[in-house]
């Protein structure tokens, strides 16, 4: 029997997972993230355990209103959009969209919590499950648990590569702290992994999940296709020897052969399915009819994290202008300063200025749902991403012609009639090709499974820094990692933080 991943089950869950009684409140979050002990005593509570893995992924947390919540949707969607440069805060640049060092080192500690807590649960699930007697699972279910958090263990290890390691350079020593093994006092030191150790440790538990996992869930899980849609990105984001072909093929694999579809009109799985969409491979949503999403990007109503001018550009005679964004009046607010005759300042008011701005209607804002529409969720991944890797490792191996046909469909489904921007493209300009791919990725993905940064990194630069200079200083690139890690994990050395970044408080 497999459990749905709702609020309730989450939290039953992490009460398993992390040590808690069952006496306790339910809807108090857990406060630590450290396993002691074996949780697993039958299969019930193997898939309980399975479950607060994804319970952690999704970020829950208490919101500022105390209500428990998700906070994927900052974490995930918005953030990596603002250091991109696709959305601004809307009074002003936001701490990400400058790439500002004290914004990176504010925001790199609550990332890193969260990932390593995530893996703190797969690791317990994977070592429990896998000490377990064989009689308690059914048919093959504690092989397929076992993959499960492996899949899972993969792809928070791809985050924190993504964002904390150099992963465009896979000879590099700036990797990640590679925790394998359930966190515990004997286990917290540990070094700083090379690139390529980082990628190997990815892939090893990716080609295990394939290989083991159910072939299909509901999409709220994980599963066989979508280990195998992490190893399309992993392959892409990696670009070494027969990468490109082989994310190529394995992409066309889960095009061709998978259960998903695209849909006809790509804005209906935002404002109308949800994640009932057969395009939609994994999906967030830890909690039913949850609302944090509708809140952090429209407070009361009012927009708080709108288009920036650069990216809103990539969307004219784009029928998604219309769709998923609306220029709004938002009252911004303005200090007028006060001086005297001598030109002295002595006092401020404080007053709202309505301002046009183009705010995000990609997720629903409160006040706009109708029977029609629905509830908002959390995009991890869904088959447009696949045909839009696809064609991104065709052109890489000089097949532009297939690449534009692939991008062609992709737009079409977005309701886009007018092809010419691709068909200009020649079919021998790789570089040319990269520039189409680069806004139609944008348009199609931007707040969703947080890769925009990743992608820009990995294209040409001239094309990224002609969008945003920001990425011609590689340091802000990358985040640094957090001054606690350095203190805990004795492992590390100041040689180990991030070129750029320094580290607060350790004694060498």
């Amino acid at each position: 029997m497999r459990f749905k991943a709702t609020y309730l089950w989450g939290m039953l869950a992490a009460a398993l997972l992390l040590g808690t009684s069952c006496d306790d409140k339910l809807s108090a979050l857990p406060t630590q993230s450290k396993v002691d002990g074996n949780l697993v005593v039958d299969q019930k509570s193997a898939e309980y355990a399975l479950n607060g893995i994804y319970y952690r992924y999704a970020m829950c947390q208490v919101d500022n209103y105390a209500v428990e919540s998700t906070g994927c949707a900052n974490y995930y969607e918005i953030y990596p959009a603002n250091a991109a440069g696709l959305v601004t805060y809307y009074q002003g640049p936001y701490m990400f969209e400058t790439h500002g060092g004290s914004g990176y080192t504010s925001y790199s500690a609550y990332y890193w919590s969260a990932y390593y807590q995530q893996l703190t649960a797969a690791n317990s699930v994977i070592d429990q499950v896998g000490k377990a007697d064989d009689s308690w699972f059914t048919g093959n279910r504690k092989t397929e648990i076992i993959a499960e958090a492996r899949c899972m263990r993969a792809l928070i290890n791809y985050n924190i590569l993504r964002m904390f390691g150099y992963f465009w350079d896979v000879d590099s020593p700036y990797g990640i702290i590679l925790r394998l093994d359930p966190t515990t006092s004997s286990t917290l030191s540990v070094p700083r992994s090379s690139v390529s150790e980082a990628y190997r440790a990815i892939m090893e538990d990716l080609d295990y999940a394939i290989e083991n996992m159910v072939e299909t869930s509901a999409n709220h899980y994980t599963n066989r296709w979508v280990a195998k849609g992490l190893k399309v990105r992993v392959l892409m984001m990696r670009g070494q020897g027969s990468d490109y072909a082989d994310a190529a093929s394995l992409a066309e694999e889960i095009i061709a052969q998978g259960p998903y579809r695209l849909e006809e009109h790509t804005t209906d799985i935002f404002h109308v399915k949800g994640l009932t969409s057969a395009e939609v491979m994994f999906g967030i949503q830890p909690k039913d009819n949850q609302t944090n999403v509708l809140e952090a990007y429209h407070y009361r109503g009012e927009a708080q994290f709108v288009i920036s001018d650069k990216f809103a550009a990539f969307f004219e005679n784009d029928p998604r202008k219309d769709e998923l964004m609306k220029v709004d009046t938002v009252n911004v607010p303005t200090y007028n300063y006060i001086f005297d005759d001598a030109g002295n300042l002595t006092g401020y008011e404080l007053v709202y200025v309505k301002t046009p701005m183009t705010s995000i209607f990609k997720h629903m804002p409160p006040g706009e749902l109708t029977a029609t529409t629905t509830e908002e969720s959390q995009y991890q991944m869904r088959l447009g991403e696949m045909y839009l890797l696809r064609a991104e490792a065709l052109a890489r191996e000089n097949r532009v012609s297939e690449a534009k046909e692939l991008l062609k469909t992709v737009m079409s489904k977005a309701g886009v009639t007018d092809f010419s921007e691709v068909d200009n493209v020649s079919d021998g300009d790789v570089h040319a090709f990269m520039e189409v791919y680069f806004k139609e990725y944008m348009r199609n993905l931007f707040c969703e499974s947080g890769r925009e940064w990743e992608i820009m990194m990995r294209l040409p630069q001239d094309i990224v820094v002609g969008f945003n200079p920001e990425y011609a200083n590689t340091q802000y690139s990358v985040f640094p990692i957090p001054d606690d890690e350095f203190r805990n994990n004795y492992a590390l050395t100041r040689d180990d933080q991030n070129p750029g970044y320094s580290v607060a408080g350790l004694i060498d």
